[in-house]
């Protein structure tokens, strides 16, 4: 008898991994999907400690930990604008014991702005769940005799160049905010880069910018202090934190900028780890507190399918490539 002929005496399971028709089966040994996790699990931040990403990984933990019957360890890996610490999850062992968080910045953004990266965003990493997502709002001082974003526009046309806008550096989400509004509205406006947000914020609410994008929890207690007015938002609609903002799309139309977050395995991980955390993933974010939590620090609790994590790298990977190869962005 041929030998290809015995084949057919295998149970179908071992020659469905003998002749590699799944993939994920074939990778890792039945025995240690059946037994996942055997160990503590690594959670990668790829931000320093202290930030909304940071904070958000420290606060998933807990609860990955209990619904897995395993510690979950948070390690903060920064820099180069979190592509290090995202790259480490691509370098990992696809067992299902280390896992991050991708981030917008480093997943669809750093692509067009660094020459080696190291990691491939479409195929360094299995998509497990959209955790979060989020929107800047446009602020300027209160004091501003700009009152809406169709003044703004105005005033940039008017004087090409003239305006200034801060960010918390090359690349970020709030200099990409500012160079998508001037691509669109057709309008000549200045970037001036800070490193981080705050040193940002400093300079406009003392009147050496005249607008910026940023993030909530950074911008709102400056709102509420009285020292800035918001002039939109950057979804496409309003959002509840701020009610009665406008989207900057009325005046922008289809202007849209929302940044996120989700749950990242390297390449390789077996469906069945992927499917268990996706499910995990999808009821730990509609607890409540996990909400109010998230709301705290910026941030929408929002969930996916992987497959529509991974369309959502895609779709932003398009949309951001010709606006940065466009301005010539390059990463320090």
């Amino acid at each position: 008898m041929p030998a290809h002929r015995n084949l057919t005496l295998l149970p179908a399971m071992i020659l469905a991994a003998v002749l590699g028709s799944s993939s994920a089966l074939a990778q890792t040994p039945l025995a240690s999907v059946a037994e996942w996790p055997s160990k503590p699990i690594r959670l990668i931040a790829p931000f320093a400690p202290g930030g909304p990403t940071d904070q958000a990984s420290r606060t998933l933990a807990p609860k990955l930990a209990e619904a897995l019957g395993k510690p979950v360890f948070v390690e903060n890996i920064p820099g180069a604008g979190s592509t290090l610490g995202t790259g480490r999850i691509a370098q990992a062992e696809p067992d299902g014991h280390t896992f991050g968080l991708g981030h917008v910045g480093a997943l669809s953004i750093a692509p067009a702005m660094y020459d080696k990266l190291g990691y491939d965003p479409l195929t360094s990493y299995t998509t497990i769940s959209l955790v979060c997502d989020f929107v800047n709002i446009l602020v300027v001082r209160a004091d501003s005799p700009v009152r809406s974003v169709a003044d703004l526009i105005a005033q940039a046309r008017s004087r090409p160049g003239a305006l200034t806008y801060g960010s918390a550096g090359i690349g970020s989400s709030n200099h990409l905010s500012g160079e998508l509004l001037a691509s669109m509205a057709g309008v000549k406006m200045t970037h001036v880069p800070y490193k981080g947000s705050a040193p940002a914020m400093v300079d406009l609410i003392g009147g050496r910018l005249d607008f910026m994008f940023d993030i909530l929890l950074n911008s709102m207690p400056n709102v509420q202090s009285g020292r800035l007015r918001i002039l939109g938002v950057t979804s496409l609609t309003e959002i509840p934190s701020v009610p009665g903002i406008p989207p900057v799309a009325q005046a922008v139309p289809s202007f849209e900028v929302l940044g996120w977050v989700g749950l990242l395995g390297p390449a390789g991980l077996p469906k069945p780890i992927t499917d268990r955390l996706n499910a995990e993933i999808a009821r730990i974010m509609q607890m409540p507190e996990i909400v109010k939590a998230f709301a705290g620090m910026g941030y929408i609790a929002r969930t996916s399918t992987p497959e529509a994590f991974h369309a959502l790298i895609e779709k932003d990977l398009r949309m951001w490539d010709p606006i940065i190869r466009g301005a010539g962005i390059r990463a320090n």
